[in-house]
């Protein structure tokens, strides 16, 4: 068997070009990097679909050098960015895994269907334990069963509404949205651990401080990705996502700071 290294553990946010700076007014430099031309750039093979990427075989064809697909779709619609409401919507969150289900018999590198923003989004939508027992039985019925991923961020751990969903899911992605909450990350990856009972996380961070709205320097991304190795290392999570590709080839500090980690680290055995 091959032995792994750091960069065999890390996953690309795959988006459409200027997905980002199409969607808001970010004010972020044009992008010309595309999934697979991030893929190219990096040597990460794993990709999670997401901004503008539907969930279709001409994405995937897109793509040719990806080893690993995680298929990204949500069971909820944000109403909008000023009020913060959130709709539930139970079909979109069938038909995205539907969707992806039809891909995965034809293609073996999708793994897995995440429903993105659930512990916030979703939640605030009304998402009850039985909409996920209805969704985990059509997964079972309908050929192949893929697992089902959870986006859950850190501010929503202690929400009492999100305890009784969290069994209907085989792993899920942890981000972390308050970058200046970095050294805190540990407690929240061990405090998800302990409400799963210990499930597998997938790690996100972000090369853009959403959270507050601002660039990152060069050291507070370092401090991202050495935090985020040690958890690697101590098998804490199984992967870490960069989030995301349409930002990669931007002229940023946290940019110069990912691809000398990458070079530092990547090719190390794991």
């Amino acid at each position: 068997m091959k032995e792994l290294t750091i960069r065999d553990r890390l996953w690309l946010w795959g988006m459409k070009v200027n997905a980002l700076q199409e969607s808001r007014d970010c004010g972020f430099a044009d992008s010309t990097l595309t999934t697979e031309r991030a893929i190219e750039k990096t040597g990460i093979r794993n990709v999670l679909l997401a901004g503008g990427l539907p969930i279709t075989k001409n994405t995937l064809d897109s793509m040719p050098s990806a080893r690993r697909i995680i298929a990204k779709w949500g069971i909820h619609h944000w109403e909008s960015d000023e009020t913060g409401r959130a709709t539930l919507d139970c079909d979109k969150g069938l038909q995205g895994l539907l969707r992806a289900k039809e891909l995965a018999k034809v293609d073996p590198r999708v793994d897995a269907y995440l429903l993105d923003d659930l512990s916030t989004g979703a939640v605030k939508a009304g998402l009850k334990p039985g909409h996920l027992a209805q969704l985990q039985f059509d997964n079972a019925v309908h050929y192949p069963q893929l697992p089902l991923m959870a986006t859950i961020y850190e501010m929503s751990l202690e929400d009492t509404r999100l305890l009784p969903l969290l069994g209907y899911f085989a792993a899920y992605l942890s981000p972390l949205w308050h970058t200046a909450d970095i050294d805190n990350l540990p407690g929240y990856v061990e405090r998800l651990a302990e409400l799963s009972g210990n499930k597998p996380q997938l790690l996100c961070i972000y090369l853009y401080d959403f959270g507050n709205g601002k660039h990152l320097s060069y050291d507070l991304m370092r401090r991202q990705l050495d935090v985020s190795e040690t958890l690697l290392r101590q098998k804490k999570i199984f992967g870490l996502v960069i989030l995301g590709t349409c930002m990669m080839d931007l002229d940023w500090e946290a940019n110069r700071c990912f691809y000398d980690w990458l070079e530092e680290k990547g090719d190390q055995p794991f």
